[in-house]
């Protein structure tokens, strides 16, 4: 189990006003929905040994067994309503764990070059260390935002069938990360950044800080959609917009902008 005493610094930040920690559950996405369904108002954080049931982008099974993985929720209530503002608060997440990563394994004295799959898949050398779904359930005029996060942190190896696609911190690195100083990380970094968006001038730099980060910027991407794939693939993927869309330039230099809702994004080689 993490422990909750490192967690509690949250509390004493005003980063959580709530800090649950579990043995099991399905999702830990959905005990922070059952906590805005109770009518709780604030910031928790919600972590779990094992999912059962985790998801990621587009009804994606999410693999998290226990003991191997940070699991984890961070619910955001009175949110203001707005797709653009749900759209670029999932780029958030993702900066706010890459970022994260990459210091934590600093102070770790060990290298973990993590890059950013748009719009929110954490990799490192080619494959996927860290996968996130933002939800948002709408109150009147605002919202609740939850974020789930799974990071694998302890996998000494995948299954055959993904070992091409995923790794983890240990299989990185050699070392197994304290991951209870890795969440202070991501809660504080998400917090900070998020404070730099409702700055405006702040805000016009954040769309360069995250596409410095990009596994794919200015290479070529397949997008698929639930219709199929786009027409004028390959694009190449020439970084995001202010409201977080990534943007894409066709094979005769045209520029459109692709929303992440119902878009995946792949190399032309594969996963990257």
């Amino acid at each position: 189990m993490v422990d909750g005493n490192v967690l509690h610094q949250l509390n004493d930040e005003g980063l959580a006003d709530k800090i649950i920690i579990l043995e099991e559950t399905t999702s830990t996405n959905d005990i922070a929905k059952s906590l805005v369904r109770g009518g709780f108002r604030g910031k928790a954080l919600i972590t779990a040994e094992l999912q059962t049931a985790g998801r990621g982008r587009m009804g994606r099974n999410w693999s998290s067994p226990a003991g191997t993985g940070i699991w984890m929720s961070y619910l955001i209530s009175g949110i203001e309503i707005g797709s653009e503002n749900i759209s670029f608060n999932t780029l958030l997440a993702g900066l706010s764990v890459a970022e994260s990563l990459r210091e934590y394994a600093v102070a770790d004295c060990v290298d973990l070059p993590c890059l950013i799959k748009w719009p929110n898949d954490i990799v490192v050398n080619g494959r996927k260390i860290c996968g996130i779904l933002t939800e948002f359930i709408t109150e009147a005029d605002t919202g609740s935002m939850i974020i789930g996060i799974g990071i694998n942190t302890g996998q000494e190896r995948f299954p055959e069938e993904i070992a091409d696609k995923a790794t983890s911190y240990l299989i990185e690195t050699g070392t197994r990360p304290i991951r209870e100083e890795i969440i202070n990380r991501i809660i504080g970094k998400y917090n900070e950044i998020h404070k730099n968006f409702e700055d405006p001038d702040m805000a016009k730099k954040i769309p360069d800080r995250y596409a410095g980060m990009m596994v794919n910027l200015d290479k070529e991407v397949i997008l698929t959609s639930a219709n199929g794939d786009f027409p004028d693939n390959p694009y190449i993927a020439r970084g995001i917009t202010e409201q977080g869309d990534l943007i894409v330039e066709d094979r005769f230099g045209r520029r459109t902008k692709v929303t992440s809702g119902e878009v995946s994004v792949r190399g032309v080689l594969g996963y990257v």
